[in-house]
């Protein structure tokens, strides 16, 4: 696959893994497709999980590979056990700058509790413009 910049993808290293649950895979697709098209490189599962391949194994490397996770935050994803792993993986990987390596995007209208809480998130809820959408997600 070749993403909007037009590099093929294992040739770029990765700056964001996608945590999400799979019922929110529309919102997490159109989040890499943002950071895609503004030049950054995406893993997450939709795209990159190949069939076959432990899944365990790719979160792993996702996660150690990428510069940043984005945790995709829904109620959800919160009560996903594997994105709990995921996103406690990012803060345990720099502590003493959490926002540094977990950026936190909300889509949905859903009380963020615990060590989450400390770190602010992009709000996409109840936003319907795209364009401002992108902007606030860009901005972070």
């Amino acid at each position: 696959m070749t993403p909007p910049g037009g590099h093929p993808r294992q040739e770029r290293p990765t700056d964001f893994f996608i945590s999400y649950s799979p019922a929110d895979e529309r919102w997490a697709s159109w989040i890499a497709w943002q950071l895609e098209a503004a030049g950054h490189r995406t893993m997450m599962q939709a795209w990159d999980f190949v069939p076959g391949t432990n899944f365990i194994d790719f979160m792993d490397r996702g996660l150690s590979e990428a510069k940043a996770v984005v945790a995709v935050l829904s109620s959800n994803y919160l009560r996903s056990r594997y994105g709990r792993l995921e996103w406690m993986a990012a803060l345990r990987a720099d502590p003493d700058d959490p926002a540094r390596k977990l950026v936190t995007v909300r889509i949905e209208d859903c009380p963020i509790d615990g060590l989450l809480s400390t770190i602010t998130y992009v709000d996409l809820v109840g936003i319907g413009d795209p364009d401002e959408a992108r902007r606030l997600l860009m901005r972070r």
